[in-house]
């Protein structure tokens, strides 16, 4: 028996080069070994099953470890013919099923499974574009409308991105679907099922394997176990041109929001800009402080002119009162501040005598206290 299990180890191994199967030690680490409580296992899986261990189940591994790479080489097929949507919504598995999912370009379920994703693709696809304008309007700035209505469209936003995030671009149905736990994912593979899409599972002992197209007899609870198999789909899919393509599409939008932002922000910058220079120019006009002439049609405003000396003495007084301001009004940092009071600095004049290079001769002055100084009495 041993030596009929190192010959399929074996043959595992040299089937597959495009990808590395883990070894049979690291899924003992992992603990996908273990399955569900002999009471609660499904009669389908005995096949799958090596040993009662404690009233509990315990899978097969060297079946799992053979099985998983004739599945992975299909998932290899799959993902070179079109994309790969993984779904795991379970608590164990939401999360890393987020993060290989953007980083190797896979679509992904990891909130709830959403009622007619595959059988009524179309209306869940419009659906999904609305969120793309909805968040490129929100980037403009949403100006036309009123507070309440841009706090709407912002709530609506975020609850529809807890959904529809991960099949953002998704513009058809996959080529497969990848299901963590059969159980759990019962719509998703009734709908996959319907619409003649394959299912790659993990399938634990208390599961029915003959549901599943490609079922991978694994531990589907333990986190160890799930990050283990979800990684193995993700370098597997990750190389395919389709997942780099995801990646990019998500990757331009995300950079397409920034700059329409960036944008919006600099436009209405500039317009406040203008707004508080005409209302500076109004209030001159009203107190006086500049005159009025007319050029055919044209009205020019014109600032009165004024004795120079004053103006002069005028900036002189500006400056010597700024420069009189003592330290503890620039509001540095305490350690700058107590610095400079050790230096004996008490006032922004001595301050701004010193050259950086003086300052930094100060004992507790480096070269960000010497920017914040800066800063501070620009």
């Amino acid at each position: 028996m041993a030596e009929v299990k190192k010959e399929v180890s074996k043959k595992a191994e040299t089937k597959n080069k495009s990808f590395q199967l883990p070894e049979i030690i690291d899924f003992l680490k992992a603990g996908v070994h273990f399955g569900h409580k002999k009471s609660a296992w499904n009669p389908r899986m005995g096949k799958y099953i090596y040993e009662v261990r404690n009233g509990i189940h315990i899978i097969d591994l060297v079946q799992t470890r053979e099985i998983l790479g004739d599945v992975l080489e299909q998932l290899e097929k799959y993902s070179n013919n079109g994309n790969i949507l993984i779904v795991g919504t379970k608590g164990q598995a939401a999360s890393v099923v987020e993060k290989v999912a953007e980083e190797k370009g896979l679509f992904y379920i990891n909130r709830r499974w959403m009622g007619g994703l595959f059988t009524n693709f179309d209306v869940i696809k419009e659906s999904v574009h609305s969120l793309i304008k909805m968040e490129e309007q929100l980037a403009n700035g949403l100006d036309d409308l009123v507070k309440k209505e841009r706090l709407l469209i912002k709530r609506d936003i975020s609850r529809l991105n807890r959904i529809y995030k991960g099949i953002k671009f998704m513009e058809k149905l996959p080529e497969a679907v990848i299901v963590i736990d059969s159980q759990v994912e019962k719509n998703a593979i009734k709908e996959a099922r319907k619409m003649g899409i394959p299912i790659i599972a993990l399938i634990d002992t208390n599961c029915n394997p003959d549901v599943i197209d490609y079922p991978i007899p694994a531990n589907d609870d333990s986190i160890k176990s799930i990050s283990m198999f979800v990684n193995l789909f993700g370098e597997v899919v990750g190389k395919s041109k389709k997942s780099l393509g995801v990646i990019a599409l998500r990757r331009d939008h995300e950079a397409k929001l920034a700059r329409m932002k960036r944008q919006y922000e600099e436009e209405k910058e500039r317009r406040e800009r203008m707004e508080q220079q005409e209302r500076e120019r109004m209030k001159a006009l009203k107190e006086g402080k500049v005159d009025t002439e007319k050029v055919g049609s044209v009205v020019r405003v014109v600032k009165k002119e004024k004795n120079i000396e004053d103006e002069v003495k005028e900036a002189e007084k500006v400056k010597e009162s700024a420069d009189s301001k003592s330290i503890e009004e620039l509001k540095l940092s305490t350690k700058t501040e107590n610095a400079l009071k050790v230096a004996k600095i008490k006032t922004v004049g001595q301050l701004k005598k010193l050259s950086e290079e003086e300052m930094k001769n100060i004992k507790g002055i480096g070269p960000k206290s010497v920017e914040e100084i800066r800063e501070a009495i620009r």
